[in-house]
């Protein structure tokens, strides 16, 4: 999804587990929290199959296609799965595209948090808004190997075109690619101030019930531009037919090797970003000590 579309207040999906919104009010007590009924969610799917998520009594889903599933509470709540914001590895200038599919230039060596915040002002400034402020109140890395992907979960604060919100989000930055671009998969809940607390635990058990088929998430987490084919003749010549097969096996066992390693980078993207998988009973591909 671009961010040319609209407003990027994005966010990528996960059970947050202890964290709240920016309200104390939605960490207070706990054990008593912990005991609390769980929320009935009605499940969706969209309509071109790519991700499905729960949906609670009183929302509605606004839109959902290509993986990302957007829903809006009764109360002024907005939860979006799954939207991707890609950036050229590059110094940030506010309100310029490279295009092609690339919304922002940003350096991949920014940290996290800071991360989002350039993602959220280029948003609204793209989408023709004023620059929002946002104000970070906490970053909880997500144990995963950093060659598959550099995560967090983040509790912020939003003042924009839309008022005062507080956000939960999830962010994760998939490594810099061949063409010097990389993704960011962005899970984000926000909700006014006044009931960001009501709407915390609702917003934690949305996240908890996306799901990505296996072909569709290892296209999420895929590099955006691939590595270029190696090239077919040596020095402008015809390859010999021993140099022909000797590239044919090179190429073949590149190609497994990138298939390898996209299917453990979406399996561990799933196993620690999206069902929360306790380090260590993650495998050993993963950063854990399972087998």
């Amino acid at each position: 999804m671009s961010i040319n579309a609209r407003t990027l207040s994005t966010f990528l999906a996960a059970t947050l587990g202890p964290l709240c919104f920016a309200s104390i009010a939605a960490c207070r007590a706990p054990q008593a929290a912990s005991s609390a009924p769980a929320i009935q969610l009605t499940p969706y799917t969209a309509p071109d199959q790519t991700a499905s998520a729960g949906v609670p009594a009183g929302w509605k889903v606004v839109s959902g296609e290509q993986t990302v599933i957007t829903m809006t509470g009764p109360n002024g709540e907005t939860v979006q799965l799954g939207e991707v914001a890609v950036a050229l590895n590059a110094p940030f200038q506010l309100g310029k595209s490279p295009g092609a599919g690339i919304e922002l230039s940003m350096p991949y060596s920014t940290p996290l948090a800071q991360k989002l915040t350039l993602i959220l002002q280029q948003g609204a400034t793209l989408s023709g808004n004023p620059v929002p402020t946002v104000s970070i109140t906490s970053n909880t890395p997500i144990q995963i190997p950093a060659s598959i992907a550099v995560c967090g979960r983040i509790v912020a604060s939003l003042n924009g075109s839309a008022g005062a919100k507080d956000m939960l989000a999830v962010l994760c930055s998939m490594p810099v690619d061949a063409g010097g671009t990389y993704k960011n998969i962005i899970l984000l809940a926000e909700a006014p101030v006044a009931t960001a607390a009501q709407a915390a635990p609702i917003a934690r058990a949305i996240f908890g019930s996306y799901r990505l088929p296996a072909a569709w998430l290892q296209k999420k987490v895929a590099p955006f531009q691939a590595a270029p084919a190696a090239p077919a003749a040596k020095g402008g010549k015809p390859l010999t037919a021993a140099e022909a097969n000797a590239e044919t096996a090179m190429i073949l066992r590149q190609t497994q090797q990138m298939v390898n390693a996209g299917n453990n980078a979406a399996n561990c993207f799933d196993l620690s970003v999206l069902r929360e998988t306790p380090t260590p009973l993650l495998p050993r591909s993963c950063g854990g000590n399972a087998p």
